[in-house]
């Protein structure tokens, strides 16, 4: 089969079973029997898992990135060593004639949101069964429709070559790591009809006054801030709308109406509950679909906020409000006493209006470093330092440092976090039961 067809033939599936999956029970039952499935292939072909064989579910491990890293040859069904496929990915960066293949294997890396890079390995047919997914969720009328993609990134990743496949669809792809400026007269030339990239880099193409008109804009690889959606919303007449995709996978989308439903039709996502926040949890997942390598009760590091409402799109996907932001980004004001970023986040924005970025950085034991622009009005820093202390105050945060600074440097192809923990520790959210809720 040629690849344009492998592709098609996947996207038309996909197509077909997002249309008859209706309900929260349509979904349970295609997860239960694709577990099942998944289940009896890793018992027998993924050696990590093979002590586990005929077990059920709830008795599976879990996992994160560090121990998929350090198990990687046990995680696969190839055996490829970690050693093997690091030669092959840096080879792929290095390289612009480097396929990044091992065999009939496509390795890839992530640029690690902070520093520690990810790692993954998925088959040929794998590949064509995430692109097929992803058109089927992000564009509708292919292949009836041609279209030019643009996409741009801050690495290089041999998966994305499946695309130059296709037959129906022009990519042009655009290295972050050598500016945005340099990429003008290029995509320009290119028109592109779509625009993938970075939600920091949509809004710099926005705000450098790029000549293109892309009908579909979408931001993957760093949560988008509706600081920078205004911005590309109101240059290109059209919201970006949310990629969620990690090295672990593709995890969700947002639909028309903007809401990120999680891709439950290829994924099973158990909740681990953050304490003291009932509306938010750490995802844990396991694909339904991988087979070259395992991806089986995989804790992220990202904390989620649920959604309360059926979105109005109609799907029965799990939708989400928002992707609150990292587990290790949790601020911590007091001993056991914490504050989620969107709290962190209204404060400053409310206490100055004005403002259309900053960067908010814990840095010690109730130490705290703001920066703002260098052209924020300058009454700014008066008003978010008192807005802060308010809400610390609030919450029984005393004795609070904050430190106030102008001037926010920071280059492209680096991974954007407005609010950070950059102070050593263990992750400030507590594990809790794990959850396997139907809504």
């Amino acid at each position: 089969m040629s690849p344009a067809l492998a592709i098609l033939k996947a996207y038309v599936a996909k197509r077909w079973t997002l249309a008859k999956l209706r309900t929260r029970q349509d979904i349970k039952i295609r997860q239960d029997k694709l577990l099942a499935n998944l289940l009896e292939h890793a018992g027998a072909n993924i050696p990590f898992y093979k002590p586990h064989a005929g077990k059920h579910f709830a008795y599976w491990p879990f996992i994160d990135k560090a121990q998929t890293l350090a198990h990687f040859s046990e995680l696969n069904a190839h055996r490829v060593t970690a050693e093997q496929a690091w030669e092959v990915a840096e080879k792929s960066l290095a390289e612009a004639n480097h396929s990044g293949r091992l065999g009939d294997l496509t390795i890839g890396t992530s640029s690690g949101t902070s520093g520690n890079r990810g790692l993954f390995l998925i088959s040929e047919a794998e590949r064509y069964q995430w692109l097929g997914s992803i058109l089927a969720r992000t564009l509708p009328d292919f292949p009836f429709t041609r279209h030019r993609i643009a996409v741009m990134m801050a690495t290089g990743n041999a998966l994305y070559e499946t695309t130059r496949q296709s037959g129906r669809l022009a990519f042009g792809f655009y290295d972050l790591r050598h500016g945005i400026a340099t990429h003008r007269q290029g995509m320009e030339a290119f028109a592109p009809d779509v625009l993938v990239a970075p939600p920091k880099a949509l809004r710099a193409v926005a705000e450098q006054n790029f000549k293109i008109k892309p009908a579909h804009i979408f931001a993957g690889g760093e949560v988008l801030d509706p600081l920078d959606a205004i911005p590309v919303t109101s240059r290109y007449g059209t919201a970006p709308r949310s990629i969620y995709q990690a090295t672990e996978g593709f995890i969700g989308i947002a639909c028309r109406c903007g809401m990120i439903h999680l891709n439950e039709d290829d994924m099973l996502i158990e909740r681990e509950p953050v304490e003291g926040y009932p509306d938010r949890f750490v995802p844990i997942i396991t694909d339904l679909r991988r087979r070259a390598q395992a991806m089986i009760r995989y804790r992220l590091n990202d904390i989620l906020v649920l959604s309360p409402y059926r979105c109005a799109c109609g799907s029965p996907l799990q939708a989400i409000d928002r992707i609150e932001g990292r587990c290790d980004d949790v601020i911590e004001i007091a001993e056991g006493v914490t504050l989620m970023p969107e709290a962190i986040r209204v404060a400053i924005l409310d206490a100055e209006r004005r403002l259309d970025d900053f960067r908010f950085e814990q840095i010690g034991h109730r130490r705290f470093r703001v920066r703002l622009p260098y052209d924020a009005p300058e009454e700014s820093e008066a008003r978010v330092d008192a807005s802060l202390r308010s809400l610390f105050e609030q919450h029984g945060g005393n004795g609070i440092a904050i430190q106030m600074t102008r001037g926010i440097h920071e280059p492209i192809a680096g991974k954007l976090r407005r609010i950070r923990r950059i102070n050593p520790g263990a992750p400030v959210s507590q594990a809790g039961a794990m959850q396997r809720e139907w809504m």
